[in-house]
């Protein structure tokens, strides 16, 4: 999946599309089921994903008297841009500066730390 060259998410896109990745694929009223109390009304979520179809995040099939609607872009691809944004915004694209700030800041166990280092001693070794 390819994210267009397209404006971000706002929250509450983000929190449907959220729902939607979890899915797989759905129904307003299957995304309905999963979003948490309290759930917002069902002309609320289908704006969104109309919003979110516009955006070009979204594709719909019909499939009887409803429309499945399915994610164009993953998880992964979205989360990548929001980091790159943030890297850029917050912390001059440095993700030492990134990485400093979240230790100092989030209370960051002695576990995660060996997997942090873990996962960088072997994109070293790639590289």
């Amino acid at each position: 999946m390819k994210i267009p060259a397209i404006e971000p998410l706002t929250d509450g896109e983000e929190r449907i599309m959220q729902m939607l990745w979890s899915l797989g694929e759905g129904t307003v009223n299957d995304i309905l089921a999963v979003i948490p109390e309290p759930k917002p009304k069902y002309t609320t979520v289908a704006t969104f994903i109309k919003i979110l179809e516009n955006k070009g995040y979204v594709a719909h099939r019909s499939e009887g008297k409803s429309y499945v609607f399915t994610p164009l872009v993953s998880r992964e691809e979205v989360a990548g841009r929001q980091m790159q944004s943030m890297l850029r915004t917050y912390f001059d694209g440095s993700f030492a500066q990134m990485v400093t700030f979240f230790s100092k800041h989030e209370n960051i166990s002695m576990k995660e730390m060996d997997e942090i280092l873990s996962v960088m001693q072997q994109i070293r070794k790639k590289r």
